[in-house]
C-alpha cells in the first residue's frame, strides 16, 4: 500500500507540472484570442473528456505529456487555408510569442513558488525579503544544474546511456520520498518543473523554444514560414525527440531488471 501511494504521488507531481506548462498555454492563448480546441493531459487512449465552451478537455491513460491544441495547428491543412480568423497563425507576433513562452514561464514560476514555500517553512522568522533572494537563487542555481548537464551530453562528459526517461525519473521520485521525505520530495519537484522550463527553452524545432526560433526567422524575413513546411519540421524532430525518450526509458528498463 504504501509503495503504491509513494508511486501515485511520483505521478501526481510529475503529472502537476505538464498541467501546469499546458496550462500556461492555454490561458495565454485564449487571453490572446486564439483558439483553443483541445487541451489533454497524458498521452494515448482518452480516459474522461469533457467540452467547456470551445475547448474539449481529455485525461489520458499514459500519464506522461499533454497538449494545448489551438486552431491552425494542423500542418496537413491547404496551403493557405486557416478555417478560422483566431487561428494561431493570424495572431500578432507579439501574441504568438507570448502564447509559446507561457508555458516556460509557468514552469520557472512552480519552480519557484516551491523553492519559496519550502524557504519560508524552514527559516521561519528570517526577513522576508531575503527568503525571496535565497528562493529564486536557489531556483537559478537549479537552471545552472540543468545547462551543466545538457553541455557534459553534448561534450561527450556524459554518455547517453546516462539518461532518464520518465520511467527513471519516476522512480527517482519515488525514492526521494521513501528514503528523504516530502520536503526533499518538493525540492526535487521544483528541480524538475526548472528543468522542464530550460529543455524547452531550447531551440530545437518541436520544443517551444524552435517555435520561438521560427518566429524569429519570421520576424527578421518579415514573412512567415509556408505552414506546412514549418510543421513538418516540427514533426520530424518530434520524432527524433520521442526515440529519444523511448531509448532513455528503455535504460530505464533495464536498469530495473539489473536491480
Amino acid at each position: 500500500m504504501q509503495t503504491f501511494l509513494t508511486l501515485l504521488l511520483a505521478i501526481v507531481g510529475f503529472g502537476v507540472l505538464i498541467l501546469v506548462h499546458e496550462a500556461g498555454h492555454c490561458v495565454a492563448a485564449k487571453l490572446c484570442g486564439v483558439q483553443v480546441n483541445e487541451f489533454w493531459l497524458g498521452m494515448g487512449p482518452t480516459l474522461l473528456s469533457k467540452r467547456i465552451g470551445e475547448t474539449r478537455y481529455c485525461l489520458k491513460l499514459l500519464p506522461i505529456g499533454g497538449a494545448c491544441v489551438m486552431e491552425g495547428e494542423d500542418p496537413l491543412e491547404e496551403q493557405g487555408f486557416l478555417p478560422s480568423p483566431r487561428a494561431f497563425p493570424r495572431a500578432k507576433r507579439w501574441k504568438r510569442f507570448i502564447i509559446l513562452v507561457a508555458g516556460v514561464a509557468m514552469n520557472f514560476l512552480i519552480g519557484y513558488l516551491i523553492m519559496l514555500a519550502l524557504y519560508f517553512v524552514s527559516n521561519p522568522g528570517v526577513e522576508f525579503f531575503r527568503i525571496l533572494r535565497a528562493a529564486f537563487q536557489h531556483s537559478v542555481n537549479y537552471a545552472q544544474v540543468v545547462w551543466q548537464g545538457l553541455y557534459e551530453l553534448v561534450t561527450g562528459s556524459v554518455g547517453m546511456d546516462q539518461l532518464q526517461g520518465p520511467v527513471g525519473v519516476t522512480g527517482v521520485m519515488m525514492d526521494t520520498v521513501i528514503h528523504y521525505g516530502f520536503k526533499q520530495y518538493a525540492s526535487l519537484v521544483a528541480f524538475i518543473s526548472v528543468n522542464l522550463g530550460v529543455m524547452n527553452l531550447l531551440p530545437i524545432p518541436g520544443l517551444d523554444g524552435g517555435r520561438i526560433l521560427f518566429l524569429l526567422i519570421e520576424a527578421v524575413r518579415r514573412k512567415p514560414m509556408r505552414q506546412e513546411v514549418e510543421g513538418y519540421i516540427n514533426a520530424a524532430f518530434m520524432i527524433a525527440l520521442f526515440a529519444v525518450i523511448i531509448y532513455a526509458t528503455g535504460n530505464d528498463i533495464l536498469r530495473l531488471i539489473a536491480h
